[in-house]
């Protein structure tokens, strides 16, 4: 099988689990990965969780997946 150049691949970041091995794996098989996270809240979704938005916390780890896997990569929000 011929030798196949990586993919460029934007990756939605969320801080979770299956996003972070998803952006990993992507990136373990050669591909150039992008990571974004999008800072989407409904206050009527959350009404009865919390008072705000935890995207803070959430980017905290979406971060920390970043400096782990794509250390010389971008991450966009």
């Amino acid at each position: 099988m011929p030798h196949r150049k990586g993919l460029k691949v934007a990756v939605l970041l969320s801080g979770g689990v299956d996003s972070s091995v998803a952006l990993g794996l992507l990136h373990a098989a050669g591909h150039s990965c992008i990571a974004f996270y999008l800072k989407i809240w409904f206050q009527e979704d959350f009404e009865n969780f919390w008072t705000e938005c935890p995207w803070e916390e959430d980017m905290k780890y979406t971060k920390a997946v970043y400096d782990q896997v794509l250390q010389t990569e971008h991450l966009h929000k």
